[in-house]
């Protein structure tokens, strides 16, 4: 009889332990196969949700126009971006070649100091950004082309403006940097010459560009006023 006792009292406790061991071993199977938080299951989908993230692309903002060819010394060119959000800021590689100034609210002003390489850029407030860039013309004998009058203020009751274009090239081509301002209008056969119309109950600063065969730019400022 003491044998057997002694027997089960080595037995007992071997196998309480052994199904100790066995709901173990079942538990964390179980965790593993039903995630019922959803952990695992939000990291297979997400993963690359903590991931870092890439600047901003440039594409995303477009400034226009994206290439310019400078000729003379004082020349002006207008440029005007679209895209991005927020305020606008503009800035040059070297502002010793040039100077830039914004002109309204998604317009600015190229001024040429040097004939030389550079490039303007255009930034919002969320990090978009573009980039224009200026070289100096090759062409020999090159024929500075400016617009006249250079700049022109439009009272209340007024729409029109006449503009012409100087030097350069024929046929030159003329847009406005911001149509919801006024638009220009010009006949092929006296190109150097455009009309421009505001909008009636509009106001703002606007920036009229001519081009001309060469590629060359200038531009002239429109400032229609409320009284």
């Amino acid at each position: 009889m003491n044998t057997k006792l002694k027997m089960i009292s080595w037995v007992l406790p071997a196998l309480l332990l052994a199904a100790a061991l066995g709901l173990m071993i079942g538990c964390e199977g179980s965790s593993t196969e039903d995630d019922a938080s959803g952990v695992d299951k939000y990291f297979e989908t997400e993963s690359y949700a903590s991931d870092p993230r890439y600047p901003l692309a440039a594409q995303e903002m477009d400034i226009k126009p994206p290439n310019v060819q400078i000729s003379f010394i004082k020349q002006e060119v207008a440029f005007t971006v679209s895209g991005g959000n927020g305020i606008y800021h503009w800035h040059v590689g070297n502002s010793a070649k040039g100077a830039i100034n914004a002109q309204g609210d998604n317009q600015a002003l190229y001024v040429v100091t040097q004939l030389a390489e550079n490039s303007v850029t255009v930034e919002d407030t969320a990090g978009h950004y573009a980039v224009a860039y200026l070289t100096p013309s090759t062409s020999t004998g090159a024929v500075p082309l400016v617009v006249s009058p250079s700049s022109v203020t439009l009272a209340t009751g007024q729409l029109q403006a006449s503009f012409a274009a100087q030097g350069g090239h024929a046929p030159y081509v003329w847009v406005s940097g911001n149509i919801k301002l006024g638009s220009v209008t010009y006949a092929a056969q006296t190109s150097h010459i455009a009309a421009y119309t505001a909008v009636a109950g509009v106001y703002g600063q606007n920036v009229v560009t001519v081009t001309d065969a060469d590629g060359r730019r200038a531009s002239a400022t429109i400032i229609t006023q409320q009284q």
